[in-house]
C-alpha cells in the first residue's frame, strides 16, 4: 500500500474509532439526579424497571471473583440456630467482569452481588460439617474463589447504598475455599 494510500484511510479510521458507541444512561423513574450508566460491552441489556425500583437486566453470563458463603442479615441475633434459607452466596466480581457490568451514576460503592437460586452452589462450597457449623454460629462464613454463569442481573438502592443481585444457572469451575479478604465499601449488604 502507498503512503499517499495510507494517509487517504486515516481519516477514515479516526471516524470509525469516534463512532463506537459509549455507555449507555438509563434514568431512573421519578429521581432526575440517578441514573444507572450501561458499559457498552455490557453482558446484559436493560429489559425495565420493576415495581420497587430495581432495574431488571437479560443475558446470560459468566461471573468470576471472590465468594462469601454464610449469614449476612443479624445472624448473631438469632436465638436459636441459624437456617438454611438464612445463609446466602454473594460474589465480589473481578476486574474484568465488573467494570463491564451496569453501575449507578453517584452511587461509588463497590459492586457486591447476592446470587439467588443458588443452593446448588452452596453445596459445592461447604460439605456437611461446614454446613452445620453455619447454621450453628461456629463458624461465620466461608471464602474463597468461583466462576459460575448467571442471569437476571438486577441493581436497585435500599438503605442509601446500591445492591446488586443475579440468579444462579451453572458452576463453570468449582469453587474453591481460600482465605480472601473484601477490601471495599459495600454498603448495607
Amino acid at each position: 500500500m502507498t503512503v499517499l494510500a495510507r494517509v487517504a484511510l486515516l481519516p477514515l479510521a479516526l471516524l470509525m474509532v469516534s463512532a463506537s458507541p459509549g455507555p449507555r444512561i438509563i434514568p431512573v423513574p421519578g429521581h432526575p439526579d440517578e441514573a444507572v450508566i450501561i458499559p457498552p460491552d455490557s453482558p446484559v441489556k436493560f429489559r425495565r424497571w420493576d415495581k420497587y425500583g430495581y432495574a431488571e437486566f437479560d443475558g446470560r453470563f459468566t461471573l468470576s471473583g471472590t465468594f462469601t458463603y454464610g449469614c449476612w442479615s443479624n445472624c448473631a441475633d438469632y436465638n436459636g440456630p441459624v437456617e438454611e434459607s438464612d445463609l446466602d452466596v454473594r460474589i465480589v466480581p473481578d476486574p474484568s467482569i465488573a467494570g463491564r457490568l451496569p453501575r449507578w451514576q453517584h452511587r461509588k460503592n463497590d459492586m457486591l452481588i447476592l446470587i439467588t437460586r443458588s443452593r446448588q452452589l452452596a453445596a459445592s462450597i461447604a460439605n456437611q460439617r461446614q454446613h452445620a457449623a453455619l447454621r450453628s454460629g461456629e463458624l461465620e462464613y466461608l471464602r474463597g474463589r468461583a466462576t459460575i454463569v448467571v442471569e437476571q442481573f438486577q441493581t436497585g438502592i435500599e438503605c442509601d447504598s446500591t445492591n446488586f443481585r443475579a440468579r444462579f444457572v451453572a458452576i463453570e469451575n468449582a469453587p474453591k475455599l481460600a482465605r480472601a479478604e473484601f477490601n471495599g465499601e459495600y454498603g448495607c449488604a
